[in-house]
């Protein structure tokens, strides 16, 4: 088994931090040492499958664009150079998402696909993936009059990736969208019509994380319905393995989904289902939000509040914060063979700036966490999947409660109690492959997040 599914965005921030720390550039006395860049590659190389820069995340109110494509490319050979990534993969995001909510007008998107293309053949030693460049519509899009405009601009995104270069070609990752039955439609026949699942090694699905509060009523876990049309392309093209990307959806719960589903896919389909995701948590938690996953003393996974105001608190029983914080650290610098650093300050002044070690060290215990937690799920799917195959629902239903609850800071919520019980519905979608159901779904529940301005008539079609 893979050690990690995880890929963190925001790769150029992580370069820069770790460049500014290990070379002393900021709070030089901070540094003394305390890893090599042969460790962090090893440590790197363990707990993310690999980083993700966004193409066209800096696009958007440029006055002049005839110099982004060498920005871009100094901004990752900068991060190359630094080495603490060698052996990890590389990916690269097209900017496609900033021309899906609005940020980049008719004329800039139209540059932005150029440019992007263009790019990707110049500099190939750069990235190890790109995805396509995919515009499903978003809140604010100015590029669509109706859907027969989604179409052809997608259309053309996905035949100009198909034409690419092979050695090219082979390092794209296709992406299928499936959130309203309209996009249903698009990228379905986009998909069939062309033949483009047979021309890509890797594929994702994308906007998972769009219109969250449809997915309460979804009877099955919502990144299901976009699988079900790749792996019958999987059967029909008699394709052993499907590299499976999901843009967003890395939330721990879903690691625990996804080692269940890696099981159920092999063994009534034989096909090797190799799933990643990508999330900038790691650094939101720890730089915006200010907590830490840590296990409590019941072996919850409980949110951890690292303010400066909340340090001298407890956390767990008589134990402080500041304490379980020191405790995090030093088993992260134990495991890895780091140097211990200490907690005697944890922020520089009373604006909350932390201390550059501090800093570092606990966006490196958050990637670590993600990694444990995989392994840890690993383990249930392991116990838990042969409940479900000898049809011990009631069991099976129970231990997804227990390990829900776990992952929940000991809590179940009616939220995480719908989707307990959308396991075995979900595991069950996973051996029929019916894409009947899948569009019957999207046209039952997510309907209601269609993009109405874009029908010729301004009206939803009645479902």
């Amino acid at each position: 088994m893979e050690d990690s599914g995880y890929v963190l965005a925001g790769y150029d921030t992580l370069a820069k931090l770790l460049h500014r720390f290990t070379t002393g550039l900021k709070a030089k006395d901070r540094w003394n040492s305390q890893f090599t860049t042969e460790q962090l590659q090893t440590f790197f190389n363990k707990v993310c499958v690999g980083f993700l820069h966004s193409f066209g995340q800096n696009f958007p109110n440029k006055k002049k664009y005839h110099k982004y494509k060498y920005i871009m490319f100094e901004s990752m050979r900068f991060c190359r150079d630094t080495e603490f990534f060698k052996g990890s993969k590389l990916f690269l995001d097209s900017g496609g998402y900033q021309i899906s909510i609005g940020r980049l007008s008719h004329r800039e998107s139209k540059i932005l696909f150029d440019m992007y293309y263009e790019w990707l053949q110049e500099f190939p030693q750069m990235y190890d993936r790109a995805f396509i460049l995919d515009v499903p519509p978003g809140p604010g899009c100015r590029i669509f009059n109706d859907f027969s405009d989604v179409y052809k601009w997608n259309y053309d995104s996905y035949i100009t990736a198909k034409n690419l270069p092979v050695e090219i070609k082979n390092k794209m990752v296709y992406v299928h969208h499936f959130r309203t039955p309209k996009l249903w439609e698009i990228y379905t026949k986009l998909m069939r019509e062309n033949e483009m699942f047979k021309e890509f090694n890797y594929h994702a699905t994308g906007g998972i994380v769009a219109n969250l509060g449809s997915d309460l009523n979804i009877p099955c876990f919502i990144y299901v319905i976009p699988l079900i049309p790749l792996l019958n392309e999987c059967k029909r093209y008699g394709r052993n393995f499907l590299n499976f990307h999901i843009l967003g959806g890395a939330g721990y719960r879903d690691v625990l989904f996804y080692e269940l589903v890696k099981k159920i896919v092999y063994d009534f389909h034989k096909i090797k289902l190799n799933v990643t995701y990508d999330s900038s948590g790691a650094f939101k938690q720890v730089m915006f939000a200010r907590y830490m996953w840590v296990r409590d003393g019941d072996n919850h996974l409980k949110k951890m509040d690292i303010r400066s105001c909340n340090l001298q608190n407890r956390f767990y029983g008589d134990t402080r914060v500041i304490d379980t914080y020191q405790h995090m650290l030093d088993e992260l610098a134990d495991e890895n063979n780091f140097k211990k650093i200490k907690l005697d300050e944890v922020y520089i002044n009373e604006n909350g700036t932390m201390h550059e070690d501090v800093k570092i060290y606990s966006i490196m215990y958050a990637l670590h966490r993600y990694y444990t937690v995989k392994k840890e799920m690993e383990i249930f799917a392991d116990e838990a999947y042969p409940l479900y195959k000898s049809n011990q629902h009631e069991e099976f239903y129970h231990r997804c409660v227990e390990v829900t609850r776990l992952l929940n800071q000991g809590k179940l919520t009616s939220k995480q109690e719908a989707k307990a019980h959308s396991f075995g519905p979900s595991l069950d979608m996973l051996i029929n492959l019916d894409e009947d159901y899948c569009k019957f779904l999207v046209n039952k529940f997510l309907a209601k997040d269609e993009f109405v301005q874009l029908f010729d008539n301004k009206k939803i079609m009645t479902i």
